[in-house]
C-alpha cells in the first residue's frame, strides 16, 4: 500500500518536519513525501500527487494551507474516489467533527501523528479493525467517532528526519522537545503542557548531521528553548563544537534569561538567533491571556540578549483582550528602546481549540471566519485602530526591520517624544498620499522617506546625508534613489589614494588590506557628506564603505 504525505508550505524554501518524522517513524512502510507551496497552482499540485498513484494521501494541515488542502481533497476523490484521505496537524486535530462532515475526508489523526498514523497504516494493510485505535476521528454509519488522543511518542524513537536530502538551500526545522510549560490562552501549545525532551545524545548526533549536510539555518521549533536553562546551555555547547557555519534560530522566553545563559553564548554570537514572544507589556492584558505579568524581567531578558550581540526578533500581538491602541503603542515603545534587530507587530488569531477562542465573547472579540481567523475588533480596540496598526506594522517592517534606514530613523527619532510617534507620523503621511495601495521599490522607500522628512521641515541636505549614508552602507548598488542623485560629488585623487595605502588601511579598513585593486574597486565605495553624521565635526567628510560577504565596514576620510 503506497502512501504519499503532502506538505503545503508557506514558502518554497521551508521544510515540513511533521511529514518527515512520520515517514521515517513508519519505516519500512512505503511512504513518499511531497512538498509544494500554497502559491503553486492547484492543478499542478493535484497532478503531482496523483501521478504517484497513491493508495493513501495524508495532508499536514495548518492555518496557511487548510483552504487549499480541502480543495485538493475534493479533487482527489473526484478523480480516484478509492484513495483514502487522512488529515493531521493542528488545523485538523481541533476541528475534527466539522471537517468529517466533508465527505471526501476519511480519517483525521488527532495530536501527535507518529504512533497513530503508523498503526492506522498497519490496519489499512491488513484490513484490521480500527475501533480500538486511539487518536483518530472518522465516520461510521453516518456517525462521527472521535477517539481520545494516543500516547505521546518518545522523541528518541523518531529517526533523523533529513536522511538523503539536499538541505543547503532550505530552512530546516528540528525539535529537541515537545510541549510547553506555559498556558497562554491564545496559543495551541497551551493545550499540550506535557513537556518532553529528546536526549542530549540524540540532539548532538542530529545537529552534527545537519551541520555536515550543509544546513544554512536550522530553526528549533521547541516552544520555549530556555524552559530548562541547564539543558539549553548543553545544546548551546553542542552548537559551539559544530564545524561549519550553520545558524540556529530558537524561540526563548525572555523572563527566564539569566547571566549563566548569556555567558554560554560567548563565542557563538553569529551562530544563534533568538525569537522572543513578549506579545505585550500591558500587565492586565498578560493576566487576561494567562501569561506571566513580570514585564520588567521580560524586558531585562531582551536587553541582555541584545547587549550580548545576538540577533533578536521580538514579537508583539495587537488585538489581545484588554489591549487598546495606546497600550499597543506603549508596548512598542518599551521594546523599540531595547534596539532589537526586528520587531514584528502581529495580530491576534483565534485559533481553533484555544481557550481564548472559547471565551471570545467575554472580551468582545470578533474575528474572520476563514483561516487564519484574524481579529477584526475587540471591546477595547476598533476595527479602524487595528487597520491603522497593521499599516504601521508594514512601515516598521519596511524601514526598521530591513536594517537599511538605521541612521536615518535614529536621526528622525530626535524630533519625536517616542518611537511609536514617529511611525504614527509616517503612517499619516503615507495615508494622506495613498501610498499604501501601491507597490514600492527599495529606492522608492528612500524617496518617500526624504519627502516625508522635508514635509516635517527637516533640513533637506541633512536628511539627504543620513539617507545617503544608509543607502551606501546597506548596498553597493550605484543606482541611487532620485532624492540622492543630485548629491554626487567627484572624489579627489588624494582621497582615493588612501585605498592603496597599507598603513591607512591597516588602521581603518584592515579587511581590505590584502584585496587586489580590482576587488577594492568592486567592494569599496566612497561618498562625500556635507555633515559629519558619524561625529561632532562641523565640516564635511568623506566616508569609505567596504562591503564584505556578511558585513559592511566604514571609515571616515578627511581631505
Amino acid at each position: 500500500m503506497k502512501t504519499v504525505l503532502v506538505g503545503l508550505n508557506a514558502k518554497y524554501y521551508h521544510t515540513n518536519l511533521a511529514i518527515r518524522n512520520i515517514k521515517w517513524y513508519c519505516k519500512p512502510m512505503e511512504i513518499e513525501i511531497l512538498e509544494m507551496t500554497i502559491n503553486d497552482d492547484t492543478d499542478y499540485i493535484l497532478y503531482e500527487i496523483l501521478k504517484k498513484m497513491p493508495d493513501v494521501v495524508g495532508f499536514s494541515c495548518y492555518i496557511w494551507n487548510i483552504e487549499k488542502v480541502l480543495k485538493l481533497c475534493e479533487y482527489i476523490k473526484k478523480v480516484k474516489k478509492e484513495i483514502i484521505i487522512v488529515l493531521g496537524g493542528p488545523e485538523a486535530s481541533y476541528d475534527a467533527e466539522n471537517l468529517l462532515k466533508i465527505s471526501q475526508i476519511d480519517f483525521i489523526v488527532l495530536g501527535e501523528g507518529e504512533i497513530t498514523f503508523k498503526e492506522l497504516l498497519a490496519r489499512f494493510c491488513t484490513g484490521g479493525n480500527i475501533d480500538d485505535l486511539d487518536g483518530i476521528a472518522y465516520r461510521t454509519n453516518e456517525s462521527i467517532i472521535v477517539k481520545a488522543k494516543a500516547d505521546y511518542v518518545n522523541l528518541d524513537d523518531i529517526p533523523f528526519p533529513y536522511s538523503d536530502e539536499e538541505i543547503s538551500d532550505r530552512l530546516v526545522y528540528y525539535e529537541t522537545s515537545r510541549g510547553c510549560p506555559f498556558r497562554c490562552s491564545y496559543c495551541l501549545s497551551s493545550l499540550d503542557n506535557k513537556l518532553r525532551y529528546a536526549s542530549i545524545e540524540k540532539v548532538k548526533v542530529d545537529l552534527n548531521a545537519l551541520s555536515k549536510m550543509g544546513a544554512k539555518i536550522v530553526k528549533l521549533i521547541d516552544r520555549s528553548f530556555d524552559s530548562n536553562i541547564k539543558r539549553a546551555i548543553e545544546i548551546l555547547n553542542i552548537i559551539r563544537e559544530l564545524k561549519g557555519d550553520t545558524v540556529f534560530h530558537c524561540e526563548v522566553n525572555p523572563e527566564l534569561i539569566n547571566k549563566e545563559f548569556i555567558d554560554s553564548l560567548k563565542g557563538i554570537e553569529d551562530r544563534i538567533q533568538f525569537e522572543v514572544g513578549i506579545q505585550t507589556t500591558n500587565k492586565s492584558t498578560l493576566i487576561n491571556v494567562s501569561r506571566n505579568p513580570d514585564v520588567e524581567s521580560a524586558l531585562n531578558g531582551i536587553k541582555l540578549i541584545v547587549d550580548a550581540g545576538i540577533k533578536v526578533h521580538v514579537d508583539l500581538i495587537a488585538g489581545l483582550p484588554g489591549d487598546s491602541f495606546d497600550s499597543v503603542a506603549d508596548s512598542f515603545n518599551d521594546v523599540y528602546k531595547l534596539n532589537p534587530d526586528e520587531i514584528q507587530l502581529g495580530f491576534l488569531k483565534l485559533l481553533k481549540g484555544t481557550n481564548l477562542r472559547k471565551y471570545k465573547d467575554k472580551y468582545g472579540i470578533e474575528f474572520r471566519s476563514d483561516a487564519p481567523y484574524e481579529v477584526l475588533k475587540t471591546s477595547t480596540m476598533s476595527y479602524y485602530e487595528l487597520h491603522e496598526l497593521k499599516s504601521i506594522a508594514f512601515l516598521v517592517d519596511k524601514y526598521y526591520n530591513s536594517g537599511r534606514f538605521n541612521k536615518t530613523l535614529n536621526f528622525l527619532l530626535s524630533f519625536y517624544d517616542a518611537p511609536f510617534d514617529l511611525y504614527k507620523s509616517m503612517y499619516d503621511y503615507w495615508e494622506s498620499y495613498n501610498l499604501f495601495n501601491r507597490r514600492h521599490s527599495l529606492n522608492d522607500l528612500y524617496d518617500i522617506m526624504y519627502k516625508f522628512a522635508v514635509s516635517k521641515r527637516i533640513d533637506s541636505m541633512l536628511i539627504k546625508d543620513y539617507l545617503r549614508y544608509d543607502y551606501m552602507f546597506s548596498t553597493n548598488n550605484k543606482a541611487y534613489p532620485n532624492c540622492l542623485k543630485d548629491v554626487y560629488q567627484k572624489i579627489p585623487d588624494s582621497v582615493k589614494s588612501l585605498l592603496h595605502d597599507d598603513e591607512w588601511l591597516q588602521h581603518n579598513l584592515p579587511m581590505a588590506k590584502n584585496m587586489s585593486s580590482i576587488e577594492k574597486g568592486k567592494n569599496i565605495s566612497i561618498g562625500f557628506f556635507k555633515h559629519d553624521i558619524l561625529g561632532e565635526n562641523d565640516k564635511g567628510v568623506y566616508i569609505a564603505f567596504l562591503h564584505c560577504k556578511d558585513k559592511t565596514y566604514c571609515a571616515k576620510i578627511y581631505d
